[in-house]
């Protein structure tokens, strides 16, 4: 369940955390209130990659996107929305979209 930020006033979320290096990996469901004891209370999923000597490593996360993240970033305000399978179904969207258009 989701926890009251009482300073902000808002509700945390729960996202998928972990990594994924070149397709294999794992990520799990957490709780981002979970960082209530000590004042960090997340309402925001993120998703991002980063490429480190020719590896591709995807990174889901608790919190919003910051300059650290590469421009990839994007970032979500509903329970899971930072889905691993996320970028995949929006590239397929994409390119439907533009078979259709290109017809």
């Amino acid at each position: 369940s989701s926890g009251i930020n009482a300073e902000y006033g808002g509700y945390a979320i729960n996202c998928y955390v972990g990594l994924y290096t070149e397709g294999t990996g794992t990520v799990v469901d957490t709780d981002c209130s979970l960082l209530d004891g000590v004042g960090v209370n997340f309402t925001r999923c993120k998703w991002f990659s980063k490429e480190t000597l020719g590896v591709n490593t995807t990174h889901h996360a608790c919190g919003t996107c910051d300059p650290n993240d590469d421009d990839d970033c994007w970032d979500c305000n509903t329970d899971l929305c930072n889905s691993a399978y996320y970028p995949s179904f929006v590239f397929l969207q994409v390119v439907l979209a533009a078979a259709v258009l290109y017809r």
